[in-house]
């Protein structure tokens, strides 16, 4: 377990330093900025705290998902394409040890990103909400002073950022489980096309959540939008679910990776 946790930490720690972690905070940060100033071109308020809303907490879920399959090639198929894991193996560390380690590390720094993702879109909201949306991009004062702050759906919104680290966490976990046979490109395409089919599969009336993560439970940025939208029993039950599918795509993974061979 000390191996693992090991482990764990030097994946975070080295893809929190790799440019593209950095890259997509930075785009993740000018959507939410964006966001923000579109709200100026709607004229009533509450559209205009519900497009905030929704749209930081889809940017935080989509973040996530890239950085968790990109996080996850670099981590595990990368060294394995490299035979740097076989140095790893022989220390000795077990297989078992290995995959954990890996998926810790990549989850570690998908939830340290989700939060910045996170408290740079409730700063936006908070200022959305104080400004009514009306401020000059010059840098001029405020016209909304004397105006009551829009209402902003608090503890909607935080549930709704926990249920995005629980699709990302989802999603990551599936990611390291395909890194062991699949390169970054069919990574992404694979797990692009599992997020599209997971999501379409309840529009028809279809429910997937044993083969494909029910992410139609996970999507919380259109019920987030308004004050009591989000229950917390919904956003427990979708953390619950999770971290079971987190956990058997992870010993699925491992059963998989008992079994084949590292040229």
């Amino acid at each position: 377990m000390s191996a693992a946790v090991a482990l764990a930490r030097l994946t975070a720690i080295d893809l929190l330093r790799q440019p593209a972690t950095w890259l997509v905070l930075l785009i993740a940060t000018a959507l939410v900025g964006l966001s923000l100033l579109f709200g100026m071109f709607s004229f009533a308020e509450a559209d205009r705290m519900r497009m905030l809303c929704s749209s930081g907490i889809a940017v935080h879920a989509l973040a996530g998902l890239f950085l968790g399959v990109v996080g996850a090639t670099v981590a595990v198929h990368r060294e394995l394409a490299d035979r740097t894991a076989l140095t790893l193996l022989a220390k000795p560390l077990s297989r078992a040890s290995f995959l954990v380690g890996k998926a810790g590390g990549v989850l570690a720094a998908v939830l340290l990103c989700g939060l910045v993702v996170a408290g740079i879109h409730l700063g936006a909201v908070q200022i959305g909400s104080s400004t009514n949306f009306e401020f000059e991009l010059g840098g001029g004062h405020s016209h909304a002073q004397g105006l009551d702050p829009v209402a902003v759906p608090w503890a909607s919104l935080l549930g709704g950022h926990l249920l995005a680290l629980a699709q990302a966490a989802c999603l990551t976990c599936l990611a390291v489980v395909l890194a062991l046979r699949l390169g970054l490109a069919g990574n992404i395409i694979a797990c692009f096309a599992v997020w599209v089919v997971a999501h379409l599969l309840p529009q028809m009336g279809l429910h997937g959540a044993v083969v494909l993560p029910a992410l139609d439970l996970l999507a919380a940025d259109d019920a987030a939008q308004v004050e009591g939208g989000l229950p917390l029993g919904a956003v427990g039950a979708g953390l619950g679910y999770a971290v079971l599918w987190c956990g058997g795509t992870l010993a699925l993974g491992l059963a998989l990776f008992e079994r084949q061979d590292i040229p």
